[in-house]
């Protein structure tokens, strides 16, 4: 089938799925109207509708259903523009949208991105510079992605990567930025937490924070510049940090975890075999930075080998506690399969609030929280979605060259050869992914949650 749609909207920004489905409407093929179920083609109908007039409906009413609603919008924008006004899109209506976004009176939406890659901290403000190694490439890696998809990318690396110059950006992009309009945060360095002392009360007590160069950005900060975004602007996040499931506030999570538990078990299953499989050999593991295959061990030489790398137990009154005793077989497996990939990583960012930082600068942090003021619990008027390296209660390492996260993301990003949507994003991370580094995906703001239907990181 030769193509007939030609705008950015509908050629670039789509699925694979989409574009097909919307191609077989330009085609007369197959007319989209009430009923329709790829609902990804008709988010992308209605969002051009909103976009073009917001009296046709609403950026938030964009919601992938097909209902009486829609069809009305699509019933007003043909008697607009003299076509036969049926409230179905057939090859008429598609065509005539599609010419719309495709001269230049339309503004084509624009994609900005700023990433932020911290390998060393203000020693001044933190006690010492917690060097990590990845960090900067995983910022530099993820501006190429951008830039490669159209985004003018900003890049914030080490002393240059403070609050201050993250908040300028923000505060451009909420001046600068219009509905259909597209930010791109990345965010790679160690992550903390903080006691919640605001008033939106998280569950675990702790607020999240990003650790930049000069301090740590509170999440009730960052969701106070995400809500002065104007509406209609689109937010992508990507945080590669510890516990940072939610640092943006979670406003409505999809709850798309894979539970770990069920992960665990799958691993632990195939280790056992593995270890019984006399003529196989063990996955490759790692020990010392060295990566080996061995036979599969006796229970006597397994029992050996644990007993001689398990080192002993501090008691909580500093005395020494007698080595732990030798593991059987199966308990050392367990141990095997929650340990597993461990090796293939560097260091965790984690960043243990017992360090001091807050407690040293606890009125800073308490004041920024108040500066937030009640916009932590307003909606926010964009639209964002986020992924995140692990879950709150996780931590996630950091690499030689890129983190594990990120070089996941970059690994199943294919260079551009990944066409599905998010959905189907976030399952080739989790495919990738530790079991103690389960990644997130979030959605926030009214109506977001129909961004898992487009392709990753579009504009």
């Amino acid at each position: 089938m030769v193509p007939v749609l030609t705008s950015h909207r509908f050629t670039v920004t789509p699925t694979d799925d989409t574009r097909a489905r919307l191609e077989l409407v330009a085609s007369n093929d197959k007319p989209m109207g009430r009923g329709e179920t790829q609902r990804s083609a008709v988010r992308a109908v209605q969002t051009a509708l909103a976009d073009l007039n917001s009296s046709y409906m609403l950026p938030v009413e964009a919601d992938g259903f097909y209902g009486a609603r829609t069809a009305t919008a699509v019933e007003a924008f043909q008697r607009d523009y003299g076509l036969f006004a049926d409230g179905v899109v057939g090859k008429q209506t598609i065509v005539q949208l599609d010419a719309i976004y495709s001269t230049a009176v339309n503004r084509e939406p624009i994609g900005i991105s700023v990433h932020i890659g911290v390998d060393r901290l203000d020693a001044g403000h933190y006690g010492e510079s917690f060097p990590l190694s990845s960090c900067v490439n995983d910022a530099r890696g993820m501006a190429a992605l951008a830039g490669a998809l159209g985004y003018r990318a900003t890049i914030f690396e080490n002393e240059n990567a403070t609050v201050a110059n993250f908040s300028a950006f923000m505060r451009y992009a909420a001046v600068n930025l219009f509905a259909g309009d597209t930010l791109l945060f990345t965010f790679s360095g160690h992550g903390s937490q903080i006691p919640d002392t605001g008033s939106d009360a998280e569950a675990d007590g702790l607020d999240e924070t990003f650790c930049f160069h000069d301090r740590m950005l509170v999440d009730d900060q960052f969701y106070a510049l995400v809500a002065e975004l104007q509406q209609g602007v689109r937010v992508i996040g990507v945080f590669d940090s510890c516990h940072s499931g939610t640092a943006a506030k979670k406003i409505g999570s999809l709850g798309v975890e894979q539970d770990r538990r069920q992960r665990r078990a799958e691993r632990l299953d195939q280790m056992e075999k593995a270890a019984t499989a006399y003529e196989e050999s063990f996955r490759s593991v790692v020990s010392g930075g060295e990566a080996y295959s061995a036979v599969p061990l006796t229970e006597e030489e397994l029992r050996s080998q644990l007993e001689e790398d398990l080192p002993p137990a501090p008691a909580a009154d500093g005395a020494d506690l007698a080595p732990l005793a030798p593991l059987a077989v199966g308990e050392g497996l367990e141990v095997l399969a929650d340990l597993y990939a461990d090796g293939t990583t560097g260091k965790g960012k984690l960043l243990d609030s017992l360090t001091g930082i807050y407690d040293k600068s606890q009125d800073l942090y308490d004041s920024v929280r108040d500066a937030a003021g009640p916009k932590e619990q307003a909606e926010i008027q964009a639209t964002m979605i986020t992924l995140s390296a692990c879950n709150d209660a996780q931590t996630t390492p950091a690499g030689s060259v890129y983190s594990l996260f990120t070089y996941n993301i970059i690994t199943a990003w294919n260079r551009g050869g990944f066409t599905g949507n998010y959905r189907q994003f976030y399952q080739a991370l989790l495919d990738r992914s530790r079991a103690d580094a389960t990644p997130v995906l979030t959605t926030y703001g009214r109506g977001a949650e129909n961004l898992i239907y487009v392709r990753p990181f579009s504009t």
